[in-house]
């Protein structure tokens, strides 16, 4: 296996070499909130200064791949260092269509991404609660999977379906509970203790009333 520090930058974020600008969004999400200190998946093979050393070469490669221009420069230097390596060029979208005396063409639509931002200001719930539903809205807007979910965090698919779905007797205790709820909230770029404050203050609201 080819060390983190000497990945290109499509190995570092296992994204494909061909992806598209959300491909590799979301490959850069998920390897990001692998390598933070408190991540499950990874605190017990890398120290924190490792981890901070992994995730400045993932912010870098983000910075490059996510730009078409930079991204196309370092594709061909790829192809350079390595004749053999199958490198494919960055898709690219399509010129806009000349522009005609009597009818210009519109310009291209940007391609929608699902930034920060954006989670904050339009995924997020008006209201500040985080249920199963609302994490279950967020993710699949930002397109990843939840086998994805349960390889970073190495949390069973079972918990994280129960978790969704608020079937609040199949958890695990309270203090599991919130480090999971944790990690899910930094695999969508959430707050990570709104969402578990959140989420268990409804679940301890629902109980109570069941009662």
């Amino acid at each position: 296996m080819i060390p983190l520090a000497e990945q290109n930058y499509y190995d570092l974020l296992e994204a494909p070499s061909e992806g598209t600008p959300q491909q590799i969004e979301r490959a850069y999400r998920i390897a990001r909130a692998t390598y933070t200190p408190s991540s499950i998946a990874t605190y017990s093979v890398f120290s924190a200064d490792e981890c901070a050393s992994i995730l400045r070469r993932i912010e870098e490669a983000y910075a490059v791949l996510s730009d078409a221009r930079l991204r196309r420069e370092y594709d061909a230097r790829l192809r350079r260092a390595d004749p053999r390596a199958a490198v494919a060029t960055a898709p690219i979208a399509p010129a806009p269509a000349p522009v005609r005396p009597a009818r210009p063409a519109p310009p291209p639509r940007p391609e929608p991404r699902a930034l920060d931002s954006e989670i904050e200001g339009g995924l997020a719930p008006e209201n500040g609660v985080f249920d199963g539903n609302v994490l279950r809205r967020i993710r699949l807007s930002l397109g990843i999977e939840l086998e994805e979910i349960a390889a970073t965090t190495k949390i069973n698919e079972h918990h994280l379906r129960a978790i969704e779905a608020n079937a609040y007797g199949q958890l695990p205790p309270p203090v599991y509970l919130r480090g999971f709820l944790k990690q899910i909230a930094r695999c969508l770029s959430l707050d990570a203790a709104a969402v578990a404050d959140s989420y268990t203050a409804r679940m301890r609201e629902t109980s109570a009333r069941r009662g």
